[in-house]
């Protein structure tokens, strides 16, 4: 499986916060235990974003998520409603609670 570039932007519905990182927490059907995140090389936010449903959508780079710790994986398993979908290990609370909110 190819690396995802470091660049790349990294897209979550919502809030953010830790609570909401903690709550929203699992464990793929691959092994991997993290969140579902939507990111893609080359696409805009707003792109990105396009199905995500809520009203706030946290922003970060798979390089930001790496310095704190985590990464962004892309699984085998797609869900239906995005060719997107990714998911974020979420070692530790700081690589995912640090996105930013726009």
């Amino acid at each position: 499986m190819d690396r995802i570039p470091n660049e790349a932007l990294v897209v979550r519905g919502g809030r953010n916060r830790p609570e909401d990182i903690k709550r929203s927490t699992a464990t793929h059907p691959s092994g991997i235990t993290g969140i579902s995140v939507e990111c893609a090389v080359g696409l805009s936010v707003a792109e990105l974003a396009v199905t995500i449903p809520h009203g706030q959508v946290g922003v970060t780079t798979v390089g930001e998520v790496r310095s704190s710790d985590g990464d962004v994986i892309r699984t085998s398993q797609q869900l239906p409603k995005s060719c997107k979908i990714n998911w974020l290990n979420t070692r530790t609370s700081k690589s995912a609670a640090d996105t930013n909110d726009s």
